[in-house]
């Protein structure tokens, strides 16, 4: 090579014919040895380094760009000859000549063009085959002369006059660094050699890494150029093809970043990133080694220091990093020297496996191999803290601070302490089932994110986990999570090599997912002020975002709302007025209707988000106001009158389609379907359960008694199994309909009438609605009480509803306030829901958990928003 340091050219095909030229130059240079005596020095030098005969002539013939640490092995095994072409020491990976070996396959990588490699390579290994000339040298080859580069360079940088772009000063004192041919300056860097930008309007696809070389394999100990994998992780395995991902949705728009920089140059997985603090340089980590890069350029070295994962800059810009020799030391480096300042941070008893710092005080936490979290006082370097010790059934994987350093989290066990409170500010573990292997805590402090090996991500409030909220989408593990700098998005990266947005308010995906990556995504930063997103990952590259146009933003009144949802505060809509005391209510199957009984004896059928009446109450015959179903399938609404007879009518017009006249000795008090609509049960205050088969008529057995006063609550479980009536007389009575007339259990618990009983979605528990003002959740087998009564109301309790998911249960009051509670726990759901003057008679869920409506004697039914949006 002698001492001119060899150039690109402007295409990538006059480059890769540049770089082809200048290896055989170096060949020549090295006393020209043969492919087979290429093959044997590097099988017998003890590296683990292998160069197939196929592989060298694609190298050297310049048919394809091979593979980084392919092409850094083939440099090492040349200038392990003397220039006599005597065998001598093979260059270790670090060693000073090969870094503009390095730089120029770099920057050759960055033109690239995508989908080249692989094509180039068929054309060759076709053409090879035809001619039988891939295992031999070509006469061409053995008769090129050495040849000087005939590219210019660029001009050098006068004297004494600052790097330009904001480019460390020893960067650009390196042996190797340039800028890109053709570029004279910030004028004419709208398009660099290093990463072509992407057409206006588009985004650019990432040019894919050459193919793995097919007789290329990392032995055991391998030298780190040719063995990139570090001995602390495993080995990815080849990257894997991003697997075929959902379409997106509509509601999503364009993506709020643009690719931008395709970042190459690790000879191993990134597993780290790190921006500095003013946003201009951004540290990866790979294997052992740390490179910075300018992020207006994208230019990037290696640092001189060996370091290696995890990595973090504190507030003042230093570069916190562990010592590749001994990952239990952490160095902090200058940028603007690339090497260690300050004496090292010891006392680890372990590899350092993950830092944060906090962005005040001073502060960083350490995350050991066994699960110790540590905090350390970076101006002092000692380790004052342990916060909690690894190992157990519950270790910890991953550590984040909130924007002002008061709150840590860490993954796995899902913990929040409270650095100045000293204690645990939450314990979300039944936010979702299984332990999460990422984490992320938003810079507010008030959101916890979770990622899962089955492809969940759960975004929860911070101290105390309630409100979760489920993000789906993705096709694979979660890898990789982080908040933007406003906490209003949260992107997600996976092993399915995307990486995807999403609103924080509503869960909803922001943008197509960014496809740039060719492997696993082992890590996400924002840059701190959002404008710059980088991704890392095991295809051993780096991928550059930046903002585009104005940013989606959700209408602020959204964002308040799904706020609220998620602190389970349900919100008022605007109510709908009856005129007339309301007794019973309830949602169609499709949750198209929602209808209601009044005092007046009429029906009323509402569309539930217009708030439109649908047609004329039905007030022919009267209708007693006790009495109110829709069947299964929502094709018939049943309603009962003054003479004992029950009316189905078609909902849309409420006209009367079948009557059938029971046989209750006084008025009727509910009606219930049964899942299958096989059935209809009517209890009267005569304190019998009839049972008819609605189709045609006609009444399947003899009343069922067993109560002394009127049946005021009749439910079937969700496998019609089971027949619950509550009455007047305080008995709960658990019967089978295909069984004898006897009740298989009598539950005894209220003081006073059972006015309401209602099954979960799973038919596990049962809950009742007491005069006593209580709520009592029963066992649907045995019978047999959970947990105490439920307690808040200061009266009668009249209704009770589980919601479609069965994590509420709602009950209304005389007292005028319906409560939400969690069935299981017994522990109340947010506040009392004090929107009616008078009694609460009724609440029912919609289909979909979205809507509570009550409705009261006051004659309103008001609508709740409860579920997600």
């Amino acid at each position: 090579m002698g001492d001119t340091e060899p150039q690109p050219l402007g295409t990538f095909e006059e480059g890769l014919a540049a770089l082809a030229g200048d290896l055989t130059r170096l060949r020549i240079e090295r006393g020209r040895p043969s492919y087979r005596d290429l093959e044997a020095r590097a099988a017998g030098s003890l590296t683990g380094i292998r160069l197939p005969v196929a592989t060298q002539s694609d190298a050297f013939n310049g048919k394809r760009l091979v593979r980084s640490d392919t092409f850094m092995a083939l440099v090492r095994i040349l200038l392990s000859y003397d220039e006599y072409g005597r065998p001598a020491t093979v260059p270790s990976h670090a060693a000073p000549e090969l870094a503009v070996w390095r730089r120029r396959w770099q920057e050759l990588a960055a033109l690239q063009p995508p989908g080249h490699s692989r094509a180039r390579a068929a054309r060759g290994a076709q053409a090879a085959s035809a001619s039988g000339e891939a295992g031999r040298e070509s006469p061409g080859e053995r008769a090129a002369e050495p040849r000087e580069a005939t590219e210019r360079r660029a001009p050098a940088a006068a004297a004494g006059e600052a790097p330009a772009y904001g480019v460390p000063a020893w960067i650009a004192g390196l042996d190797g660094f340039h800028a890109p041919a053709g570029s004279a300056g910030p004028a004419e860097r709208a398009r660099t050699p290093w990463h072509p930008e992407p057409a206006a309007g588009a985004t650019a696809a990432a040019a894919p890494e050459p193919a793995p070389d097919p007789g290329f394999s990392r032995a055991p100990g391998a030298d780190p150029a040719v063995a990139p994998a570090p001995t602390s992780a495993p080995d990815p395995g080849p990257a894997p093809r991003p697997a075929p991902t959902p379409p997106a949705d509509p509601r999503a728009g364009r993506a709020p970043y643009a690719f931008r920089h395709r970042l190459v140059g690790h000879l191993a997985p990134v597993r780290d990133l790190a921006f500095s603090p003013d946003g201009r340089l951004l540290a990866s980590a790979g294997g052992d080694t740390v490179q910075l890069w300018d992020t207006s350029t994208g230019l990037g070295t290696i640092t001189p220091f060996t370091a290696t994962h995890p990595l973090a800059f504190t507030p003042e810009g230093r570069l916190l990093t562990a010592d590749a020799r001994d990952p239990s030391v952490l160095h902090r480096i200058d940028p603007a020297t690339g090497r260690p300042d300050g004496p090292p941070l010891t006392g680890h008893a372990s590899p350092v496996t993950g830092i944060t710092c906090a962005p005040t005080g001073g502060m960083a936490a350490t995350l050991e191999l066994g699960g110790t979290v540590r905090l350390c006082d970076l101006s002092v370097g000692r380790l004052p803290v342990v916060v909690t010790h690894g190992g157990g059934t519950d270790p910890i994987g991953a550590v984040a601070f909130a924007r002002d350093g008061r709150l840590l989290a860490a993954a796995r066990s899902s913990r929040v302490w409270d650095l100045l409170g000293g204690g645990l500010a939450g314990l979300p573990r039944t936010v979702s089932a299984g332990n999460p292997d990422v984490i992320a805590l938003s810079p507010d402090g008030l959101l916890l994110a979770l990622g899962y090996r089955d492809g969940r991500t759960s975004v929860c409030e911070a101290a105390g986990g309630r409100g979760a909220l489920t993000l789906r989408g993705r096709a694979g593990p979660v890898c990789a999570l982080a908040f933007s700098p406003d906490g209003r998005l949260l992107a997600t990266g996976s092993d399915d090599a995307t990486v995807r947005l999403w609103d924080t308010a509503t869960g909803l995906p922001v943008g197509p997912p960014l496809s740039e990556h060719r492997g696993r995504v082992e890590h996400i930063a924002f840059s701190p002020t959002g404008r710059l997103l980088a991704t890392a990952s095991c295809d051993e590259t780096v991928m550059l975002y930046e903002r585009s146009g104005t940013p989606r933003t959700t209408p602020l009144a959204a964002r308040a709302l799904a706020v609220s949802l998620r602190e389970r505060q349900p919100v008022r809509l605007s109510p709908v007025q009856a005129q007339a005391a309301l007794f019973r209510v309830a949602f169609s199957p499709d949750g198209h209707l929602v209808a209601a009984t009044s005092s007046t004896g009429s029906v009323h059928v509402w569309d539930p988000v217009t708030r439109r009446p649908l047609g004329p109450p039905a007030a022919e015959p009267t209708t007693l106001p006790w009495c109110l179903a829709f069947s299964p399938d929502g094709t018939v609404l049943a309603t009962a009158s003054a003479n004992r007879t029950v009316y189905l009518r078609d909902p849309a017009t409420g006209t009367s389609v079948r009557e059938l006249p029971t046989g209750h000795r006084g008025p009727l008090k509910r009606l219930a379907f049964s899942p299958d609509g096989q059935l209809l049960a009517t209890g009267g205050t005569d304190g019998t359960v009839e049972l008819w088969n609605p189709t045609p008529g006609t009444r399947v057995r003899e009343p069922l008694g067993g109560h002394s006063n009127e049946v005021v609550g009749l439910a079937f479980a969700p496998d019609g199994r089971r027949l619950v009536t509550s009455g007047a007389d305080g008995q709960v009575l658990w019967r089978d309909p295909g069984r004898p007339l006897l009740p298989d259990h009598v539950s005894l618990g209220h003081q006073g009438a059972v006015w309401s009983a209602v099954f979960s979605p799973d038919g596990t528990l049962m809950a009742t609605a007491g005069g006593d003002a209580t709520v009592r959740v029963w066992e649907s087998e045995g019978g047999l009480p959970v947990g105490k009564p439920l307690t808040g109301h200061r009266s009668a309790v009249y209704d009770v509803a589980f919601s479609p998911d069965g994590q509420l249960l709602a009950s209304a009051g005389e007292d005028g306030v319906v409560l939400l509670w969690h069935p299981t726990t017994g522990r109340r759901v947010g506040e009392p829901l004090s929107g009616h003057a008078e009694a609460v008679n009724a609440v029912a869920f919609s289909p979909d958990g979205s809507l509570l409506v009550t409705a009261g004697r006051d004659g309103i039914l008001n609508r709740w928003v409860v579920g997600p949006l």
